[in-house]
């Protein structure tokens, strides 16, 4: 195998677009950590009351089982959410969850459920006709698979640095300061070692061509990008910790990378599920 060439694409939408999220075809989300004091559901609750789409994919660490196994956090939030979750399935949206490391005690339960299919991964076909493989990725991480006891730790320190990182930027913010993204650059330096050692895209991408795909869709190192590698589209939803980022697949087929932060400076329009279905 030749050495992966990453060419980064400009897919990110600019903060001054019109998103008409009420047309979205397919929705993919991934590390929202249900259970963690960082949790952003807020703007996640306002995405989803955004769009009515035919599929969802939640692509992993949707519940943080390690947080809540040391202590349980549930708020009003979580509710409101997985309420939505449960009206898009009863309206029709289909629900696949690919359980990741953080809610690894799901995949004990992969089964067809009323309003959710759950699986180690699926093969997603776009509007367009190309396939994506759609999983959350820690198969391929080399910590997380051989060295769980260095996983662990890693994610307490970054939920340390978390608090840090935040408290940090408050006492910032009271003066004007500019936001200093220091977990962030922490952890996205810590997980491009660990990409490299593991050889993480390509093996993702090995996997998408086995599966007979032209792209991979996952989520757990909490990098949102979409990226070209060789003849693979690589595509990484975010996370709802820092980055509040999804996928959205529109009604051609087109894929795009969105910033729910910036879903404030748009009007709010009433989806349009009935017509998607007609179309698809």
């Amino acid at each position: 195998m030749t050495s992966t060439q990453h060419t980064t694409a400009s897919h990110r939408t600019p903060a001054n677009a019109t998103w008409e999220l009420s047309d979205a075809r397919t929705l993919f989300l991934s590390d929202i950590h249900l259970g963690s004091r960082f949790c952003q559901a807020e703007p996640l609750l306002e995405l989803l009351q955004r769009c009515l789409p035919q599929k969802i994919y939640l692509v992993g660490d949707v519940v943080d089982n390690r947080r809540m196994s040391r202590r349980i956090r549930w708020t009003p939030a979580y509710n409101r959410l997985v309420a939505r979750l449960f009206d898009l399935g009863v309206s029709g949206t289909e629900i696949y969850y690919t359980p990741g490391n953080h809610d690894t005690f799901l995949r004990s339960f992969v089964e067809d459920y009323r309003l959710v299919q759950i699986r180690d991964s699926f093969v997603h076909q776009c509007a367009d006709g190309k396939r994506l493989a759609v999983l959350h990725g820690d198969q391929f991480d080399m910590v997380e698979s051989k060295m769980h006891w260095l996983s662990s730790l890693g994610s307490l320190a970054y939920e340390g640095l978390l608090a840090i990182d935040r408290s940090i930027n408050a006492v910032l913010g009271l003066f004007g300061g500019r936001q200093i993204p220091i977990s962030r650059s922490l952890k996205l330096w810590a997980k491009s070692i660990v990409q490299k050692k593991s050889g993480f895209h390509q093996q993702l991408c090995d996997f998408a061509r086995d599966q007979d795909c032209e792209g991979v869709v996952c989520g757990h190192i909490h990098k949102p990008e979409i990226t070209q590698i060789e003849e693979i589209m690589y595509l990484n939803t975010g996370d709802w910790i820092e980055h509040c980022s999804a996928i959205v697949e529109w009604p051609d087929g087109r894929l795009q990378l969105i910033d729910a932060h910036n879903l404030a400076k748009t009007q709010r329009r009433e989806p349009t599920f009935h017509r998607l279905r007609s179309n698809a």
